[in-house]
């Protein structure tokens, strides 16, 4: 009978630990002394002393102040803090109009922002990413050699493995999309990591909520809908990444076998350009001919919002079908999954939270147990930070 092999642990793989478990209370707890640091991870001084040497030298930590001595107390230990400074990211969110910029760096925050019109081409998104990206470098002051990581949150499938992107509206090209591989060729060498957008900003909401809740829902309704799913604070996708695409619901049997288009049946229903198509027949109609929408020569989701704060009749047919639509989604949703919370996204949750009683009183009736639900604090901003999340991960993960 052979015995079972014995797993050896090399001196480097251990030298490697220790820094990491010494660089994560450094980033925890800093500005942090030395005995402190060995107290906290069970190394000991040698082991320390060891790592924050190796820290310093590659310029992941940076010793705070000089030591003084007092006479009393003698010297006083040397501290030790992160620096956020040791590596620079760049997050692009390519939205339905626009295409959004941001650079940050370790301590997660945005550094300078900015937002450029969407050329609606893929090869055209891909030069205009490689030209900004050395614009938004020479104009923070930062090197190229300073940038560790860039993060892409695209509409539509991504197979994050192959950096793909599938099924994207709005944006002419082939149907399954190289992303990844199209930006390599300019980006060279610097890492690079696609995600759908709906999961970064997800992935922002929730690092930015300091990962108070574990179990949560995006929905992102503007333009297009789609949904992001976090379980035990990990992303879930679904076998071929299509976990969240919540568009393809079905709220009622009636729909059933319908020609519902390339997006699904909830997007037909609760998007901005659904509540403007729906909104039009009602006045083709002719059932209400003193409405004062009817005067309307362009009608905007948010026109539709407004006439239905000030009573119009039209806007309330549309809009309560609407809430009862997203109503019907979220309750299902949570039947499912029981998510501690749903965060509300888009162009559809900006004209303020008017709907949330009606919708709320909906889930609280559907619910054996109904989920906190919130409109997003950080709004377009949200897949930025996810991606400055992603990259930070991916980056401290290496070292």
């Amino acid at each position: 009978m052979n015995s079972p092999r014995k797993t050896v642990i090399r001196p480097e793989s251990i030298g490697k630990l220790n820094k990491s478990l010494v660089l994560k209370q450094i980033r925890l707890h800093g500005p942090i002394s030395r005995a402190e640091i060995a107290r906290k991870t069970g190394l000991s001084k040698p082991s320390v002393s060891r790592s924050i040497n190796i820290l310093l030298r590659e310029n992941l930590i940076l010793r705070e102040g000089t030591p003084e001595v007092h006479e009393k107390i003698g010297r006083k230990p040397e501290m030790l803090r992160f620096n956020n400074r040791a590596a620079f990211f760049i997050s692009i969110d390519i939205g339905g109009t626009k295409i959004t910029f941001g650079i940050g760096d370790l301590s997660g925050e945005i550094l300078k922002e900015y937002q450029i019109e969407n050329p609606h081409s893929w090869d055209e998104i891909v030069k205009l990413i490689f030209i900004e990206t050395k614009k938004l470098l020479k104009s923070t002051k930062i090197s190229y050699g300073d940038l560790k990581g860039v993060a892409v949150a695209a509409q539509g499938v991504v197979k994050i493995d192959e950096g793909t992107v599938t099924s994207a509206p709005n944006i002419m090209g082939p149907r399954e999309y190289p992303l990844r591989d199209k930006l390599k060729e300019y980006l060279q060498t610097v890492p690079l990591w696609i995600e759908n957008d709906v999961n970064l900003s997800a992935m922002g909401e929730f690092w930015r909520m300091q990962e108070k809740y574990k179990n949560i829902v995006y929905i992102s309704i503007g333009t297009v809908i789609g949904g992001a799913i976090i379980i035990n604070g990990k992303l879930f996708r679904g076998k071929n990444y299509y976990a969240g695409e919540i568009g393809w619901f079905i709220p009622d049997r009636g729909y059933l076998f319908k020609e519902l288009g390339e997006f699904g049946c909830l997007e037909r229903l609760a998007t901005g350009p659904a509540l403007v198509e729906k909104t039009r027949r009602i006045i083709q109609k002719g059932y209400y001919k003193d409405d004062f929408l009817i005067s309307n020569n362009s009608i905007t989701p948010r026109k539709i919002f407004n006439a239905y704060k000030k009573g119009s009749v039209v806007a309330k047919q549309v809009v309560k079908e609407w809430i009862e639509n997203l109503g019907i989604t979220i309750c299902n949703i949570s039947s499912l999954l029981n998510p501690e919370l749903v965060i509300l996204e888009g162009g559809l949750t900006r004209s303020g939270d008017f709907f949330l009683k009606d919708l709320r009183r909906i889930v609280q009736w559907g619910c054996q147990v109904p989920p906190e639900i919130k409109i997003s604090t950080l709004q377009h901003r949200a897949p930025l930070y996810g991606g400055l999340k992603l990259c930070i991960d991916n980056f401290l993960k290496e070292i």
